[in-house]
């Protein structure tokens, strides 16, 4: 047992009758908790599906000790310290949370995948990939301290996305639901300062980074050709896709097919609706991919859909009837809630939620891609919401200069962040950087590339016989030593 949980039974062996009388009460009479509002920071969803969860916790008067896979939440009269690492015997401290008025927290409900507390002040989410969900009931004076110095300090107004080699944390104060006020943010050192004032119901999102292990297996199953594009539909207008023989093809070389909108729905919009062009083609495909050993993925945005409809719910029954009805093994998200004018529509804790929704929807085995470049806002990626990703895209559109540019190694790069699969789309590079070098900084960075938008007879070009060539030789090398090579990554 570690020094921390040594404590905190003996501060609970030294609380005060009234605190064990009060705590009798609560575990006796589920009637107390009636009163007891936590809505506002409970959050649907899973976080177990992807190997992320409630380790452990401990719990005294005014004082707390939460476990998570990638974190420690550590509470004691109104302050929170947060340490990160998957190590747990040496996870280090990255920021001192301080609350008004050394809140007293009550435990209200757990399990693996949560742990809610309830005070007269604010309530507290914590989550099993290592997220914080704060909620004021009053206004609040909401002070962090840090205790690390970032490579990379990505801002948007009081957002903030703090990084290092060893990973790091994010702040992500709502920006609709109450108008936060930034009182102090100072960036560029160790003690770095992020002061905001919150009024009642003002939540705010904190996770520290990454919640779970690089899953090194799955990677070198996440082989993908994508296929139904623009491109595609226009040669196969009636809804055609990719004939038994050409699947079988496929599924030699590639785990995953992806379909995109062009070929698999009437409306030619990206935001659906999500009505099927041609339901016995899609469900042959289905079948045949399956028959074969192949994955199937399938086109979606809730982006594009909020747009059109401004309905979270309606996008997820849609996503959840294609589940139900054609057996699909997983979705391609296609942008979720983000700043874009005229529609500033960003709210970070509805995806969040939503990406917990379709991860427990898919289960552990499904698959979620996820396209978030967000034209390389510096606070574009969200390391917390990856991390129930299988595979994350990001770059359509983003200039770069050097391979080793901050937007590559630090949003594109997902190793050591949320651990996912990161696929860089290098759509706009500069004629400068040749695709040998682009593909040699994909397999440094443990990402993987994917072959377009495949038509039924296409040929490998250059870029893709050349990174295949160079995933062989990596490949290769996990299967010879694979505790040596994870120790050299």
């Amino acid at each position: 047992m570690g020094d921390c949980a040594l404590v905190f039974f003996c501060l609970m062996g030294l609380m005060k009758a009234k605190y064990l009388i009060l705590l009798l009460l609560l575990v006796g009479f589920s009637t107390a908790f009636a009163a007891v509002d936590v809505n506002d920071i409970y959050i649907q969803g899973d976080s177990t599906l992807m190997g992320m969860k409630i380790e452990s916790s401990y719990f005294a008067e005014n004082a707390f000790l939460i476990e998570t896979t990638g974190a420690r939440f550590e509470y004691v009269k109104g302050q929170l310290k947060i340490y990160q690492g998957l190590d747990k015997t040496n996870r280090r401290l990255l920021s001192t949370v301080t609350f008004d008025n050394e809140p007293n927290f009550i435990k209200v409900k757990a399990s693996d995948d949560h742990i809610l507390l309830w005070s007269k002040d604010l309530n507290l989410g914590i989550y099993g990939n290592s997220t914080l969900i704060v909620s004021p009931k009053n206004k609040q004076q909401l002070k962090c301290r840090g205790n690390f110095k970032p490579d990379y300090e990505g801002r948007y107004k009081g957002e903030l996305l703090l990084i290092d080699d060893l990973g790091g944390m994010e702040i992500y104060p709502q920006r609709y639901e109450a108008g936060y006020k930034i009182k102090k943010i100072e960036l560029g050192k160790q003690d770095w300062i992020a002061d905001y004032e919150l009024k009642a119901g003002e939540r705010v999102m904190i996770a520290a980074f990454p919640g779970r292990e690089f899953d090194w297996e799955k990677s070198f199953r996440m082989n993908i050709i994508g296929t139904g594009g623009r491109a595609t539909a226009e040669i196969y207008p009636d809804g055609e896709l990719p004939p038994d023989a050409v699947i079988r093809e496929w599924s030699r070389k590639f785990d995953v097919m992806y379909v995109s909108y062009g070929s698999l729905y009437k409306e030619s919009a990206p935001g659906g609706p999500y009505m099927l062009k041609n339901k016995a083609e899609f469900e042959r495909l289905v079948r045949t991919a399956h028959r074969n050993g192949m994955k199937v993925v399938a086109y979606s945005s809730l982006f594009y859909h909020y747009r059109r409809t401004r309905d979270i719910e309606s996008y997820y029954e849609e996503m959840k009837l294609l589940h139900d009805k054609y057996a699909i093994d997983g979705l391609y998200v296609d942008g979720l809630l983000f700043d874009q004018e005229p529609y500033w529509i960003d709210d970070k804790i509805v995806n969040f939620e939503m990406m917990r929704r379709l991860r427990r929807l898919f289960g552990s085995e499904g698959l979620i891609f996820y396209h978030g470049t967000s034209l390389g806002s510096p606070v574009a990626t969200i390391p917390n919401v990856d991390s129930y990703c299988d595979v994350t895209v990001y770059g359509e559109g983003v200039a770069f200069r050097s391979v080793k540019d901050p937007y590559v190694r630090y949003q594109v790069r997902k190793y050591g962040i949320s651990n996912t699969i990161g696929i860089w789309l290098t759509d706009n590079n500069p004629n400068s950087i040749g695709y040998a070098e682009i593909v040699d900084a994909v397999i440094e960075m443990n990402c993987r590339e994917w072959w377009g938008d495949a038509t039924f007879n296409q040929k490998f070009n250059a870029r893709f016989r050349y990174y295949l060539k160079r995933f062989g030789i990596l490949k290769k090398a996990y299967l010879t030593d694979k505790q040596h090579f994870i120790q050299t990554r």
